[in-house]
């Protein structure tokens, strides 16, 4: 693998990377600070106001909801959470092909004497580190807040470890599936648009299925049925083999995105720049 590509990947990811772990480390560092202003029974009240139908979506009962641990693990499906990482998955996973089609690098990259499919490797590697550090974020920011505010229970930031690891699994598994439909693209900002409208059907296929008992058959049509954080830090004691299978599932998908786009990329032509 030529040297170049490392450091070209490294460069071209490291300041989002300090960026987003910035955020989600002060945003975990908030939310545990705003959540420690709710005691824990008038939390438990808020959540039996809630339709029943949200159990069954949540797979978690919501007594759990209601612990300290159940209140600190929804930062796990935050807005602000998931608009960081998905931001990172679709700027990373664009950038290799779409990115530098639009620059007009492309051609200069694939002269290089380099398969072609081995141009994803350095790129793929860096987005896959930075996921990783992103995830440990969450968990990071978390034991600052437990650290400097009475949460009112017995909390260690260890617990969430099992959503972070998920978390992770679907950042790779999103920046793959990103990869896979640059590889048929010749503009960056399609793929960001398709990518980021299939998450929001996957999203939504993964809601309906989980909450309408006729459509469980839904739930094999989105990637996000594997993705659970919340269920695998609260339940982790009673399934582990359910945090083996999401997790094992995510990554399998995003590696196979990969490999797809690394042949498409080797096989296709490469427009110039417009």
């Amino acid at each position: 693998m030529n040297p170049a590509l490392w450091k070209k990947a490294v460069a071209d990811a490291w300041l989002q990377l300090v960026i987003s772990c910035v955020l989600l480390v002060l945003f975990g560092w908030l939310f545990v600070w705003l959540m420690s202003m709710f005691q824990i029974g008038a939390w438990g009240a808020l959540l039996n106001l809630l339709p029943r139908f949200w159990e069954p979506m949540l797979g978690i009962p919501l007594a759990k909801l209601a612990t300290p641990a159940g209140q600190i693990s929804i930062l796990f499906v935050h807005p602000v959470t998931m608009l960081v990482c998905v931001g990172w998955a679709l700027g990373r996973g664009s950038d290799p092909i779409g990115g530098e089609i639009g620059r007009g690098t492309m051609d200069l990259i694939l002269s290089l004497p380099i398969w072609r499919a081995s141009v994803l490797v350095a790129p793929a590697v860096v987005a896959a580190a930075g996921a990783a550090v992103l995830a440990a974020s969450i968990p990071a920011g978390i034991a600052i807040g437990l650290a400097m505010v009475n949460f009112g229970g017995n909390v260690a930031p260890r617990e969430f470890l099992p959503g972070a690891v998920n978390l992770f699994a679907m950042i790779v598994c999103l920046t793959g599936v990103t990869t896979l439909v640059s590889s048929f693209s010749l503009d960056r900002w399609r793929t960001i648009l398709i990518t980021a409208g299939f998450f929001v059907v996957s999203l939504i296929i993964d809601m309906v299925g989980q909450m309408w008992s006729g459509g469980a058959w839904l739930k094999y049509l989105s990637f996000l049925t594997a993705f659970h954080p919340q269920q695998l830090i609260l339940l982790f004691d009673e399934t582990p083999c359910t945090a083996l299978k999401y997790n094992t599932t995510l990554l399998t998908v995003g590696l196979l995105c990969y490999a797809v786009a690394a042949i498409v990329l080797s096989r296709r032509d490469i427009p110039e720049a417009r």
